[in-house]
């Protein structure tokens, strides 16, 4: 294993002679954003002596900068719990009097929360909390990574809900239960702060409990295992049935299978009262069928992996008359393995992925869980052999830094909590106010590895099933990035053209991440983000076309004007025009009482980024031959972007035959036809990048070369974006010590290193840039903004639409960046 980085969220001074011994809570987010709760003092001041009052946060961070600290809530209650939902939107809080709060993005900026709504539970402590299974599993398995198809790789198990409303629809909701044997119920309801709850107690009377854990069943059952914490009584297990009637919950629990711990038998009866149950931890969430149960005491611990099966059990012989040859099918616990250790266990990280029940690790891979110890060492246990794989200690990870350090940020003793990353490819551990990240594959030393398939294929997951895939960067080497980019591309060639539509995006997404990960990819990096944009307003300006008569067998008119711009390789952009029907580009009044013309108006920011990029591209073409790599390089030897551009061209041209305020505006120095002059470069371009010629023609660099000459060209970060610091962690020579509020020394030297080459043609501008709407938002905007919180591009928060248009374009980014990443607002 191999520490990434190391951060103090301390907010405590640590001139104090005192410290609050208060267990922080935490928890990450399939978008991987680490939420965690934290003790803070506020001095108040009075006439006489000086008084602190502790309040308690609960605050979020993205890994890849984990210096910026957005608080989520704070409160004079201590916090007991918090855990995200399964789409890293709301955020649940339960403090120590049971009050319960669920908490969400209002605008969808990470800086900003609202209390969803809030019931609450008195006098009862909570020890366990999961939301609830809407249904959804896919299953990862690394025996498909040669597979060709997507819908073969990652298969969509058949589950059922927790709970299904009206039309069997999946509903949004918790389960707890607390010490005292009682399991509450929260659903939620669209829109809607009312929580409809429910609660029961597990077994006819009140039961005392100190540790819990949930899994679901495919039937929709929830399976609970509790135990009270002495070893020489039966950990319990619960089968929980919720259904929903109107607005009525209704919560029922049965007895399951129990089981003795072999571990009660190795202790004579003194021993056995010092030796506690401490874990209970299913392998999986989505699978109830293995259990960790963990005892131990401050000198010793052992875990026991039991596996859920179901035991044969023949008939008596008095009813064998009746039905010979019959049994009965029962659950029932069977122990498989157990490892101890000389030390106390403090946590135990399980893996999120599903990868099935019969799954048997393939070469390349390994599915494990790791056990943190009181004594600092850190486990990585093999899933299926329960054979200790590599082990470590915080000391030998450098987490305590370098002694210049030492005063700043103190060593970590023990890891109180570990939570396993969505891919396993990472570690996040926690004790009071300090946060560590390491990484488990693929480390300069290490037995532990991922092949490059592998990897490949978890980001295929990632990128399939939505999640974020910012924390399998952690098992990606500078030299694999390459080949991954390639082989996502071939791979995604093979696929359906109804799933190349649906991933489109998200694949260039990802290959944009991946070149900034490497040192010397911010150029491709930009690239992939003007591609982004093009393919994106490409999509809602062909979109809104519609044929004048609707048939089966007709094609649509995007599909007519591609099969025209394909075949011919006329230079001028009427002589194409002629060979279609104009009327069929004449876009319909899209809302109430308007006008076609007024449609076309609300696009002319979209129309003026699709001139601008043209123009960034053909006038960087006289640099082909003395750089290799500048904004745009990738995308002139690219045929479909080419093609799509003048394809947009032609409908541009059409488009101000009807509305010429939709046009574009071009700066020259004398009456020229700009979109003529553009068609023309553009076509000469194509038609040498499809003949395969390495050099441009002479006449073609002549021509581009007095470009700028004729129209002035806009400032080049429009098109491709300005200097991006996202994944700028990798790049770092490893450890880092980060503190929460501090900005690392790091990215000053980035904005030397990262710079992106600027052509001398092109305006710099100090303006600032609405990536979403493609406007100028000036030195200082006048309404408030939203900043990536990777990339760290802007946009305004709220800008009214005023077409329908307009307000399906803002939808596309609206929860997240076009580089993935969340918003968060600037001051």
């Amino acid at each position: 294993m191999e520490l990434v980085y190391n951060v103090d969220f301390r907010s405590i001074p640590r001139s104090r002679d005192w410290n609050i011994e208060e267990q922080s809570h935490s928890c990450l987010s399939c978008r991987n954003i680490f939420a965690f709760s934290r003790p803070t003092v506020q001095n108040i001041n009075n006439r006489d002596c000086y008084l602190y009052e502790i309040q308690y946060k609960v605050c979020v961070l993205d890994l890849d900068k984990p210096w910026d600290v957005y608080t989520v809530t704070t409160g004079n209650i201590p916090i007991s719990y918090i855990l995200w939902d399964t789409s890293g939107s709301k955020l649940l809080v339960i403090n120590t009097q049971g009050m319960f709060q669920v908490w969400t993005m209002p605008d969808h900026v990470l800086s900003q929360w609202k209390l969803f709504g809030s019931t609450c539970l008195k006098g009862e402590e909570i020890i366990k909390v999961a939301w609830l299974h809407n249904g959804i599993q896919v299953m990862f398995n690394p025996d498909k990574k040669d597979a060709v198809m997507y819908n073969e790789k990652f298969l969509r198990n058949r589950i059922t809900p927790s709970v299904s409303n009206f039309g069997r629809k999946p509903m949004d909701g918790w389960i707890a239960v607390s010490s005292s044997g009682l399991v509450s119920v929260g659903l939620l309801q669209d829109q809607d702060p009312h929580i409809i709850t429910s609660k029961t107690s597990l077994a006819s009377g009140h039961i005392r409990l100190t540790q819990v854990d949930i899994a679901f069943n495919t039937t929709g059952e929830v399976v609970l295992v509790v135990t009270d914490g002495s070893i020489s009584t039966t950990v319990l297990c619960f089968y929980i049935n919720i259904t929903i009637q109107h607005i009525t919950c209704t919560v029922t629990s049965k007895p399951g299978p129990g089981l003795f711990m072999k571990s009660q038998m190795e202790y004579s009866n003194k021993d056995t009262q010092l030796v506690q149950i401490t874990h209970l931890n299913f392998m999986n969430r989505d699978s109830a069928d293995t259990l960790l149960v963990c005892a131990g005491s401050h000198g010793y611990s052992c875990v026991e992996v039991w596996q859920l099966v179901e035991q044969m059990m023949p008939l008596s012989r008095i009813f064998q008359n009746a039905k010979p040859d019959y049994s009965y099918k029962t659950p029932k616990w069977m122990h498989k393995a157990t490892f101890t250790s000389n030390s106390m266990l403090t946590s135990i990280a399980t893996p999120i992925l599903y990868m099935g029940k019969n799954y048997i690790d393939a070469p390349g891979f390994m599915s494990y869980f790791a056990c943190t110890y009181k004594d600092g060492n850190i486990k990585i246990i093999h899933r299926h052999t329960i054979q200790p794989i590599h082990s470590c200690t915080l000391e030998s990870l450098g987490v305590s830094g370098p002694q210049k350090l030492d005063k700043k940020i103190r060593s970590i003793s023990h890891v109180n909590s570990l939570i396993q990353t969505g891919s396993g490819c990472g570690l996040i551990g926690v004790n009071g106010n300090k946060m560590v990240l390491i990484r488990v594959f693929n480390m300069r030393e290490g037995p532990i590895q991922l092949s490059a398939p592998i990897v490949i294929l978890l980001l295929e997951y990632m990128m399939c099933i939505g999640n974020d895939w910012w924390d399998i960067f952690l098992a990606v080497k500078q030299g694999m990035v390459e080949g991954i980019c390639q082989r996502l591309s071939d791979n995604f060639q093979k696929q359906h053209g109804s799933m190349q539509e649906f991933l489109r995006m998200r694949l260039i997404s990802l290959q944009m991440a991946l070149y900034n990960f490497v040192n010397n990819g911010q150029q491709k990096a930009a690239d992939c983000r003007a591609l982004l944009i093009c393919n994106s307003i490409s999509s809602v300006l062909k979109g809104i076309l519609r044929p004048k008569t609707v048939s089966a067998q007709d094609k649509s008119p995007a599909e007519k004007l591609t099969m025209v711009c394909t075949g011919q390789k006329e230079a001028d952009i009427d002589s194409v025009i002629r060979n279609l029907d104009t009327e069929e580009f004449i876009v319909e009044a899209l809302k109430a009482g308007g006008n076609s013309e007024m449609s076309l108006q609300f696009l002319q920011p979209l129309i003026q980024w699709v001139a601008n990029f043209c123009l960034h591209l053909l006038s960087s073409i006289p640099l082909y031959q003395s750089y290799c790599s500048f904004p745009g390089s990738s995308l002139l030897r690219d045929v479909v972007v080419l093609n799509n551009l003048r394809e947009l061209l032609v409908i541009i041209r059409i488009w101000g035959l009807i509305n010429p305020g939709c046009l574009p505006v071009f700066t020259t120095t004398s009456q020229i036809d700009c979109l003529s002059i553009l068609f023309k470069l553009l076509t000469k371009t194509w038609l040498c990048s499809k003949e395969g010629n390495i050099e441009y023609d002479e006449t073609l660099n002549d021509e581009c070369l007095l470009l700028p000459n004729q129209v002035l060209i806009p400032d080049i970060k429009q098109s491709f974006g300005g200097e991006n610091y996202s994944y700028s962690v990798f790049s770092q020579q490893l450890p880092l010590f980060l503190s929460t509020g501090e900005e690392p020394d790091f990215l000053f030297t980035l904005q030397q290193t990262r710079a992106l080459y600027i052509p001398e043609s092109t305006v710099e501008s100090r303006q600032k840039y609405d990536i979403v709407r493609q406007i100028h938002l000036g030195i200082k905007p006048s309404g408030p903004v939203r900043e990536c919180c990777r990339c760290g591009s802007s946009s305004l928060l709220n800008a009214p639409a005023n077409s329908s248009i307009l307000k399906s374009w803002e939808q596309r980014f609206v929860k997240t960046c076009i580089c993935g990443g969340h918003w968060k607002v600037v001051k």
